[in-house]
This record gives C-alpha cells, sequence and structure tokens, in this order.
C-alpha cells in the first residue's frame, strides 16, 4: 500500500488541550539500594524462567524451534 499524503494528526492521541503544562514533578531520592544486597521482595516461582517452556503449548514449541532452527541457518550461511 502506497501513501500518498501525510496524515496531519495522529489519530491515536486526542485533540484536547492540556490543564497544565506538566503534572508531575521529578525528586531525587536520599538513598540509593546497594547493588551487591539482595532484593527484599521475594522471587516470583510463578514467573517463567529463561528457556523454561512448559507453559507454551505443543504448536508454539514447535513455531519457537522452528524460529530458532531458521535463525541458526542464517548465521551458518554468515561468513
Amino acid at each position: 500500500m502506497v501513501r500518498t499524503g501525510v496524515a496531519t494528526t495522529d489519530p491515536d492521541e486526542p485533540n484536547v488541550p492540556l490543564s497544565q503544562q506538566h503534572p508531575a514533578r521529578l525528586e531525587l531520592v536520599g538513598d540509593t539500594p546497594d547493588p551487591t544486597e539482595t532484593p527484599s521482595e521475594p522471587i516470583d516461582d510463578h514467573f517463567p524462567r529463561l528457556g523454561d517452556t512448559s507453559f507454551l503449548t505443543g504448536a508454539a514449541r514447535h513455531r519457537l524451534a522452528a524460529y530458532i532452527h531458521t535463525q541458526l541457518a542464517e548465521l551458518e550461511e554468515l561468513p
């Protein structure tokens, strides 16, 4: 599809004037967390881990395997 004109406005954004320029204010935080310290919030065991495909359907696992296979084939063709 070829567009011959440019849209004058973004249809996803309403054309409503804002009551104030910027309502949110940014503040500096006094204490920064230690990056070596373990996080205080518990780790969610229901969140899928890297490489865990047990939550995928069989068809989704097959599509993922096919995608990985084609990506590896393209890498092998590189000089």
